[in-house]
């Protein structure tokens, strides 16, 4: 019996520094782009996000790439 996984879907996160609450402790903002292409390299998305983070007004601090998979299995 073989198993494979087949990504379904791909969301992209960028969390920015947005200032310090009233105690002291960092804020952040998160932006998500969804409907990434499944097949879309790591490369080619941090090409994306170098372009987009000169755009924002905050600086970025994390970048994840979120994927929901469906497990599939296939007869030999």
């Amino acid at each position: 019996m073989a198993v494979t996984t087949e990504r379904i879907s791909s969301t992209l996160k960028l969390q920015f520094a947005t200032g310090m609450d009233e105690f002291g402790e960092p804020m952040t903002k998160t932006k998500s782009f969804r409907n990434v292409r499944t097949d879309a390299t790591t490369e080619a998305l941090y090409e994306i996000v170098a372009k987009l983070k000169d755009l924002q007004q905050h600086s970025l601090v994390k970048v994840t790439r979120d994927d929901e998979s469906s497990i599939v299995h296939t007869e030999n």
